[in-house]
């Protein structure tokens, strides 16, 4: 059986300025992925540029400049991305 990629940090809260979530964060190392679970369902951290032909290293992933203090992640490079030019961030994230 392969090694899981995703690492869980439980009790974990995010900011995104005026609103706290509360939830386990998963980060999957293979997709590219965080994602805070909370008792509502799901919230996306980070965001998926693959259509924009760009994947981050591993163990980083890209993530919006509204999430960018979220506290979980240590900001790497900025990257102006789609057809509105976009700010998106890679980060390595720091579970």
């Amino acid at each position: 059986m392969a090694e899981s990629t995703v690492t869980k940090k439980h009790s974990v809260t995010v900011s995104f300025g005026s609103i706290e979530l509360i939830g386990t964060l998963h980060h999957d190392d293979e997709s590219r992925s965080l994602v805070l679970e909370t008792d509502e369902g799901p919230e996306h951290i980070s965001v998926n540029l693959q259509s924009c032909g760009i994947t981050p290293e591993p163990g980083n992933v890209f993530i919006k400049d509204w999430s960018e203090h979220a506290g979980l992640v240590q900001p790497l490079r900025e990257l102006t991305v789609g057809p509105f030019g976009s700010t998106a961030y890679e980060v390595e994230v720091t579970l």
